[in-house]
């Protein structure tokens, strides 16, 4: 059910350090466990899951018993949410009644969900509304002792935010296991953040097409930046290389990774789990 697909320590035994900062990111199919601080990822774990799940609690169970960081870690962990039932609202919009009154009609009734909301550090007050599998929670409650939880949609908004090289037209994308992110930004503002679900190259590139379509924008004057589960040479890159003739990756400094890791990987694979600006 839950598989460790990827496993980076230090060369020594773990040993949990003061600065160190334990990051547990939860998606549909994967959770990620890494110990990082400002600088640098100090060990990393990545769990691969089924398609199928129907108890968290046993999702939780495996990923205890397998993992070397959980039980090493006894300070407030960081929990990061990464499903694609969230919303950003106006702050002026924002309350209990009327975010949930969204998600709903967006998202279907559901008695299954705890509703959550972030602030972000944008100038016009906006709000990330979200919801989580209740399940979720009560084991996150039960395996963590002190966790601060948070919308994965919350931290990338935030650093776009901060950003002063923003292209006029910008794709930010993020792919993970069968499903990816893709921010759109126009002059500085926010245009679009939403999740998919995806099982081809070319599913991928078509809400892609769309999303620029819908906003009447052109691939080629639109710079995309990507992180995530991009193989350089595989059939995604390919694609994506035919199609935005303004690309990047994003990508994290070889000092701040594990030596390890980039003898298997590029380093903008653990973009999205690691930011070494906050």
């Amino acid at each position: 059910m839950a598989r460790k697909t990827m496993a980076f320590y230090p060369p020594t035994p773990v040993v949990i350090a003061p600065e160190h900062q334990l990051r547990v990111e939860i998606g549909p199919l994967y959770v990620a466990c890494s110990i990082a601080d400002q600088a640098s990822i100090y060990a990393f774990e990545f769990f691969e899951l089924d398609n199928d799940i129907n108890e968290w609690s046993d999702v939780f169970f495996e990923i205890k018993n397998n993992s070397v960081l959980l039980d090493k870690y006894s300070g407030n962990i960081d929990l990061c949410y990464n499903f694609r039932e969230a919303l950003i609202i106006p702050g002026e919009k924002m309350n209990s009644a009327a975010s949930a009154d969204f998600l709903s009609l967006i998202y279907g009734e559901s008695n299954r969900h705890e509703q959550k909301h972030d602030k972000l550090a944008d100038p016009k007050n906006m709000v990330n509304c979200y919801r989580i599998r209740k399940t979720i929670l009560d084991q996150a409650v039960r395996h963590f002792h002190l966790f601060q939880g948070h919308h994965v949609y919350t931290g990338m908004l935030d650093q776009l935010f901060a950003r002063q090289d923003l292209p006029d037209q910008l794709l930010q994308l993020r792919v993970y296991p069968q499903c990816f992110i893709v921010v759109l930004m126009i002059k500085g503002q926010l245009q679009l953040i939403q999740s998919y679900t995806f099982e081809t190259a070319a599913d991928l590139c078509f809400y892609l097409l769309s999303i620029l379509k819908e906003h009447t924008l052109r691939p080629e004057d639109t710079h995309i930046e990507m992180s995530g589960f991009i193989e350089p040479h595989g059939e995604l890159h390919q694609q994506l290389q035919q199609l935005f003739p303004k690309r990047s990756f994003s990508t994290l400094a070889e000092s701040a990774l594990i030596p390890e890791m980039l003898e298997s990987y590029h380093s903008h694979y653990f973009t999205p789990f690691f930011n070494p600006s906050l």
